[in-house]
């Protein structure tokens, strides 16, 4: 399992998006809809002059409230490095901004000119306005989740292969170090008698048995990884030991022969 490249990413992120979007705006257009159908038929405005000056005022706070909270939230959301296809989704949106500003505005110019006589259907048209205006802010919250979620899951997928992949390249360091020290073990008989005294051969082998059960594994758990490391950590450490030996010779070993071991040779 090879980790996604940055093209099959984003072609993988927008054709989830398109059926997505279009779920998420035939639902609210459809909400939309019958809030509208309800508000023309079972809502009235007040004849009374005062309660037409509340009604105009409370959609002002309201207007300035969600405003305020749609900047502080995505200023907030913005500094966060994304990538220059999502910055749309994680910024405020300039048309909502201004729209929410027309909104204010025009509730508190139809509050003041209340005493005045104004038809119905400019308090409809602020109401119905500034209901349109907070679906789509909404909407944009919506979206911005959404997105976070999916991309949790992609971190979480890239983190998963990575983990994978270095738990097959530590198996095969372990095996490439264990080879190593039984062709030193072979040719340096001091060396040899070194690992006899100490236990160390038994230990090596004891760990090598650990280390077989996953020459075969797809798949490795974190618990896994964890104990491969740790069988990498001692290895490691016995090399070291082995190389420090006053009597210890570099020669050529089996372990130079496997494929990651030419392949890094031959970077190098």
């Amino acid at each position: 399992m090879e980790p996604l490249s940055r093209v099959d990413k984003y072609r993988r992120r927008r054709e989830k998006q398109k059926g997505g979007r279009a779920l998420v705006w035939t639902a609210f257009s459809l909400l939309y809809i019958v809030i509208f159908y309800l508000l023309i038929y079972f809502v009235k405005v007040p004849a009374d002059y005062t309660k037409r000056i509340g009604l105009e005022a409370g959609l002002f706070f309201l207007s300035v409230i969600f405003l305020d909270a749609y900047l502080q939230a995505f200023a907030t959301i913005s500094t966060r490095p994304v990538q220059k296809e999502e910055v749309r989704l994680t910024r405020p949106n300039p048309i909502i901004i201004g729209c929410w500003v027309v909104s204010l505005c025009y509730h508190l110019s139809i509050g003041l000119l209340s005493s005045m006589y104004l038809p119905d259907w400019m308090y409809y048209m602020g109401f119905v306005f500034t209901l349109a205006l907070f679906l789509a802010t909404v909407i944009h919250f919506l979206a911005y989740f959404a997105y976070s979620k999916r991309e949790r899951q992609w971190v979480l997928e890239e983190r998963y292969v990575s983990d994978q992949r270095r738990a097959y390249e530590m198996i095969r360091d372990n095996q490439s170090q264990y080879y190593w020290i039984c062709d030193v073990m072979e040719n340096n008989e001091e060396v040899r008698q070194m690992m006899k005294w100490n236990g160390f051969d038994r230990n090596l082998e004891e760990r090598m048995y650990e280390l077989q059960p996953y020459f075969q594994r797809t798949i490795f758990t974190n618990k896994d990884l964890d104990r491969i490391a740790g069988i990498s950590a001692w290895l490691t450490n016995m090399r070291r030991i082995i190389e420090e030996h006053p009597n210890y010779s570099p020669s050529r070993t089996r372990s130079e022969e496997l494929p990651l071991r030419s392949k890094r040779r031959g970077e190098e």
